[in-house]
């Protein structure tokens, strides 16, 4: 029934996880394994890689270290994933039924101030940045830092230039308001905010306003959903239908479009009732289907949507 709703997951942690080589194939130790991406017919999923800014490592060392661990992981499982470096290649990876992985990297500091590491990364595979993290760095204000919070810097200017550039997704979840808006105006390619959700649905510092909401649907981007309960809802039992309620406020104010699924896996300590993993995806589908959500809006949320993304940026 779900075959033609196969899903584009925008954000996970994993790669933090992978410690153990063998760690794709336990699901009771991450969010993501391969019979979970597998089961919840996932397409392609985005691996981020994270750098604790309390590690006493330079940033893009461990950046690397941590891209080191993504090519292993890539080529212990060669049979089940499918690196993505370009649009064809995701096109690849869906006709031979293999899970494409996108390498992303959450936090700008890993730059070290240099706009030549940039180029290094996307050597590597990084094909998206997500410009902060919870500390404003020398890119962005980020949303979550009270005591630090400011816009895009006169550096952050020359790499989201240098991405738009490039061909790298330029992602503003965690960054501030101020941030934001410069973003917006200096990218000259859609801008999408991977793993973000509603501050009118809940008013959390990490979720999006309307006027953000409708800036990034403008400029073509999407929003991936994010799974984390408290940025979902400020009741106790957060399920499915809160993920629900944040795609229908989009759709109402911005349309269908630019909606789209930004787990969060392996990111968040919690995750809502009802949902144990990417296994978990057809269980959306199905709510959304049963609201009555046309099957040409549904592939737009689950795959469309950040496919013409990819499109856009990837060359």
């Amino acid at each position: 029934m779900y075959s033609q709703f196969f899903v584009i997951d925008g954000h996970c942690d994993t790669i933090s996880k992978l410690d153990d080589i063998n760690a794709m194939e336990c699901p009771n130790n991450n969010h993501v394994s391969l019979s979970g991406l597998y089961e919840g017919r996932v397409g392609i999923q985005f691996f981020a890689v994270w750098m604790d800014p309390s590690s006493t490592d330079k940033y893009l060392h461990r950046g690397l270290q941590l891209i080191d661990k993504y090519q292993r992981m890539l080529d212990k499982y060669a049979t089940y994933f499918h690196p993505i470096l370009r649009l064809a290649d995701a096109k690849d990876a869906l006709e031979a039924g293999r899970i494409g992985a996108l390498l992303a990297v959450e936090g700008g500091d890993v730059l070290e101030e240099r706009l030549s590491n940039l180029e290094v990364l996307y050597s590597a595979g990084v094909r998206l940045l997500t410009l902060t993290w919870n500390r404003s760095n020398q890119i962005a204000g980020a949303a979550m830092d009270d005591y630090n919070r400011y816009g895009l810097t006169p550096f952050g200017t020359k790499v989201v230039k240098t991405m738009n550039d490039l061909g790298m997704i330029v992602d503003v979840s965690h960054a501030s308001e101020e941030a934001f808006w410069d973003v917006m105006e200096v990218s000259k390619q859609p801008v999408i905010a991977s793993h973000s959700n509603v501050k009118a649905v809940c008013p959390h510092p990490r979720n999006l306003d309307d006027e953000q909401i409708k800036a990034i649907a403008l400029k073509g981007g999407v929003i991936g959903i994010n799974f984390y309960p408290p940025f979902l809802s400020k009741t106790e039992d957060v399920g499915i239908v809160h993920i629900i309620k944040h795609i229908e406020h989009i759709a109402g104010l911005a349309g269908i479009n630019c909606i789209a699924f930004g787990s969060d896996f392996d990111g968040i300590e919690t995750l809502p009732q009802g949902i144990e993993g990417p296994q978990s995806f057809p269980d959306i589908i199905e709510e959304l289907l049963r609201l009555n959500y046309s099957e040409e809006d549904v592939q737009k949320i689950c795959h469309n949507n950040f496919l013409r993304v990819m499109e856009k940026i990837l060359k």
